[in-house]
């Protein structure tokens, strides 16, 4: 895919804000082309451009011009818009890069020769990387994200009722006085098609934003963590997204600690350059 990277345009004083949909693992993932935004101005476009498209559940920002970088409107880490990048700064062809990820985080990530793309996710090395809450619940910490995972043995009771999990979701967030975390995923595991299946609530402080994600990398990595953490070896999983997509979660452990996260699937996109004028 060519991009035009010019993301600024002015038409008597209007600004231009030019951006791309993404769907990794049918999540789908607004980029918008440049950084040079304030916190404030990101929320703008963020919430213009969700007015927009409904279907969006999360924005960031890169900048061809630039060295590899993505920044998101909410601040946090998000592995699916980290892979939709990588597949947009290497036009969908096989390859490696680093991007920058909020200004803070250098994260490996690619396209395999699959045509998947991939990236490692930031993990938190205390040892409180996960923490057993409650029988099934456990609390995963990564670098710019906190996910609840929540085993099928006590899920499945949420899960009865699927319109109700965006504010059971919350209510955990609020039992385990997450709120102070730049972005918090409550994942509801099931089994589906005798594999696992996520059922992620993920809320973004910073802008406030709350969904019922069609897909979740950092929700399937923590998920991928847990079952890593308890059965004591490294693991690959396939793990299923709501939109019935696939993502891969590979977690490595070296001596008795997960030492890295890598995710992997499918991105999608129809190559449209939309605009909307603020």
């Amino acid at each position: 895919m060519v991009i035009n990277s010019n993301a600024l345009l002015y038409n008597g004083g209007i600004e231009i804000i030019r951006y791309t949909i993404c769907k990794p693992g049918g999540n789908d993932t607004a980029l918008v082309y440049g950084t040079d935004y304030t916190s404030n101005r990101k929320k703008i476009i963020n919430n213009a451009i969700m007015a927009r498209h409904p279907n969006v559940e999360q924005v960031g920002f890169i900048d061809l011009n630039k060295k590899p970088e993505l920044q998101m409107a909410g601040g946090e880490f998000c592995g699916n818009a980290t892979r939709s990048a990588a597949n947009v700064y290497l036009s969908a062809k096989e390859g490696n890069i680093e991007i920058v990820v909020n200004r803070k985080d250098i994260i490996n990530a690619g396209v395999d020769c699959m045509k998947n793309a991939w990236c490692e996710i930031p993990l938190y090395y205390g040892d409180d990387m996960i923490t057993k809450k409650e029988d099934g619940i456990y609390i995963v910490k990564m670098n710019g994200m906190i996910s609840v995972v929540i085993q099928e043995n006590v899920a499945s009771k949420y899960l009865e009722n699927k319109d109700d999990l965006k504010k059971i979701g919350m209510s955990f967030i609020h039992k385990y006085n997450l709120d102070f975390s730049e972005a918090v995923g409550v994942m509801f595991c099931e089994t589906s098609s005798n594999k696992l299946k996520i059922n992620p609530v993920v809320w973004v402080k910073t802008i406030d934003t709350l969904f019922y994600e069609t897909a979740c990398g950092s929700g399937t990595t923590a998920v991928a963590m847990v079952q890593t953490y308890l059965e004591g070896k490294s693991k690959q999983m396939d793990i299923i997204q709501p939109s019935g997509m696939v993502i891969v979660a590979n977690i490595i452990m070296q001596n008795q600690k997960i030492s890295k996260a890598i995710i992997s699937g499918k991105v999608e996109s129809d190559s449209t350059i939309y605009s909307i004028e603020l």
